[in-house]
């Protein structure tokens, strides 16, 4: 069996006959008829009924087709594969972001790039504080899309936004009527939820943590506003994950001096060293220019 003879087939149940299928695929009607004998003659079953005008599939050609439909879909999609690959395009295209970007305008980007780049699989690592910029140094990403890179001559810098942190309190908390006011030694006996950092060999960076209050450490921010919200203590979030919160009144805003909003820049870095393939070219340059707000 063979890749000809089931484009045959396919043809001739498409086209409605042997003559047009030849036509179809620029072969002889014979030779489309030899190509549907040897096929039946090696899997020992007759596909098309010939004593009716046009050739009509028998019970088993009909389940046969189904078959041979899907492995010409596979072989198709292979091909397709291998001429992306084969005009530079990159098996993987490996993000690391930080946890406080906003993700909406990024998923839109990444799903627009990946739907221009079908033979691209895109791995897409969520990380906190340093664990961005580990994965980058580490190789496990070509891209770091992060709020905590330092200044270096090995990398190469594009701002992209800015993201607020804001102090948040549940109106459960005990604390909550005095929301407005309360200072840093007011809340140094309070429970501070913090998102823990995810690097996993570079110095743990700690950030907004408040000196002398108790802490609960998470692994992310859905589950610190959770936490948050119940009452059982505040912390620092990305004022868009919690800003539908706080117009509905089911988190305050900590509003003295001392818990005003942190603004942070957020970067895309990438290794200067290291050039990026097409694909993660085309998502350097289109990170730059989307509407994150």
């Amino acid at each position: 069996m063979t890749l000809e003879q089931l484009k045959a087939l396919h043809a001739v149940v498409e086209f409605g006959g042997f003559r047009p299928a030849g036509e179809a695929l620029f072969k002889s009607q014979s030779a489309i008829s030899i190509a549907i004998r040897k096929l039946e003659d090696e899997l020992g079953v007759t596909l098309f009924l010939r004593d009716q005008y046009r050739p009509t599939l028998t019970e088993e050609g009909r389940a046969l087709f189904d078959r041979a439909t899907t492995i010409l879909s596979h072989t198709e999609e292979l091909i397709t594969t291998a001429h992306h690959f084969a005009a530079g395009e990159e098996p993987e295209l490996r993000l690391s972001m930080s946890a406080i970007v906003p993700v909406n305008p990024a998923l839109l980007l990444f799903s627009a790039i990946m739907e221009s780049a079908p033979a691209t699989r895109l791995s897409l690592l969520v990380e906190t504080l340093n664990g961005t910029m580990e994965r980058l140094n580490d190789g496990d990403a070509d891209i770091a899309i992060t709020e905590v890179a330092e200044e270096s001559s090995q990398y190469i810098y594009a701002p992209l936004t800015q993201a607020e942190m804001v102090s948040v309190i549940s109106p459960r908390s005990k604390l909550a009527a005095q929301a407005a006011e309360l200072t840093e030694r007011d809340m140094q006996g309070s429970t501070q939820i913090i998102v823990r950092d995810t690097s996993r060999h570079s110095e743990k960076k700690t950030a907004g943590v408040l000196s002398g209050a108790h802490q609960w450490v998470v692994s992310d921010f859905t589950t610190k506003k959770q936490i948050v919200a119940s009452g059982m203590g505040w912390g620092r979030m990305p004022m868009h994950m919690v800003k539908q919160e706080i117009e509905t009144g089911e988190l305050l805003l900590l509003g003295s001096e001392e818990f005003q909003p942190i603004k942070l820049e957020i970067k895309a870095v990438r290794k200067k060293e290291k050039p990026l393939g097409p694909v993660a070219t085309e998502l350097w340059q289109q990170l730059q220019s989307i509407k994150w707000t």
